[in-house]
């Protein structure tokens, strides 16, 4: 266990339940309960213990869960993580200092489920802040963890959610600014636009370049109608909804066609910022687009 920050201050708990997996356990505890709790990812099919707590302090509950599936536990000022010892790492991982204050300075209460793809999860957090989170394919398919927090810091959401998905601290980075939060591989770290062909631009297709749009894929409704269930989309697929959802006929040339895309959710971004980060997705720094009249190609470079 962290011992180097306060725990939080949660109220005890009365709540009891027969043995089952302890994913099952932790989900029923957040709705019968308010506090926080995160189990890591892989863990929630372990079977648990008869649980039958009375008026008993929340570390205490904590304890007794973890020990139950044989794991430590860490905690933090918001929640309390149940993992195995040899994990431990993963409380090095931390958010906070790369995000600006416009991000850090938001809260939320959530709740998700084990095995939810990140890429569902930032796209319903997305949706649910106001905000634009996307991480790259290779740390997108990650799985999420069974958790619940109330009330907490969206940083510290956000740090919980990378944590349950076994991410260590060396494994990504973090790019944000006051448009967007960028989850990448450290090798794919290619800040600069795609947009191949900026010069010349006139002030039409600079004005194009600046429109503020909102991009939801696989659908327009995809956070708000389906925010756990999206499934990723062939390029060709996603080409109608971006050409509807951006103003502009979006194109490809045929060799990109099935290329994935993951479900994501940009929200109030520049049209150039919502194309950079829908090819930033892909880790290899090989895609741009191009402006061509009344429309846009995606190509290879």
């Amino acid at each position: 266990m962290d011992s180097q920050l306060a725990p939080p201050s949660f109220a005890p708990v009365t709540f009891s339940h027969p043995i089952s997996p302890i994913g099952d356990v932790v989900r029923l505890l957040g709705e019968q309960t308010t506090g926080g709790l995160v189990l890591m990812s892989g863990l929630e099919e372990r079977a648990g213990a008869n649980f039958d707590f009375r008026n008993t302090p929340y570390q205490e509950v904590v304890a007794q869960l973890a020990g139950a599936i044989e794991c430590d536990y860490l905690h933090t000022p918001y929640y309390y993580m149940i993992l195995p010892s040899e994990y431990a790492l993963l409380q090095e991982l931390t958010i906070n200092e790369y995000l600006d204050s416009r991000h850090s300075g938001l809260t939320a209460s959530v709740a998700f489920g084990a095995k939810t793809e990140l890429y569902n999860v930032l796209a319903a957090l997305g949706e649910s802040l106001d905000i634009t989170i996307i991480a790259d394919n290779f740390l997108a398919e990650a799985h999420c963890g069974e958790m619940f927090l109330s009330d907490a810091p969206f940083p510290v959401i956000l740090e919980a959610i990378l944590r349950s998905t076994r991410l260590t601290p060396d494994s990504f980075a973090v790019e944000n600014t006051p448009e967007y939060i960028f989850i990448h591989t450290t090798q794919n770290n290619d800040t600069d636009s795609r947009l191949l062909n900026r010069r010349p631009l006139t002030p039409e297709q600079q004005s194009l370049l600046d429109r503020i749009v909102s991009v939801s894929l696989p659908n327009e409704n995809t956070a708000a109608q389906t925010p756990f269930t999206a499934a990723p989309i062939a390029l060709r697929d996603a080409l109608l909804p971006l050409t509807e959802q951006l103003g502009i006929e979006i194109v490809a040339h045929r060799r990109l066609a099935d290329i994935p895309i993951n479900p994501c959710l940009m929200k109030n971004v520049r049209l150039e910022t919502a194309l950079n980060l829908l090819l930033r997705q892909w880790p290899l720094p090989d895609f741009g687009f191009e402006i061509q009249e009344n429309r846009i190609l995606l190509r290879e470079k």
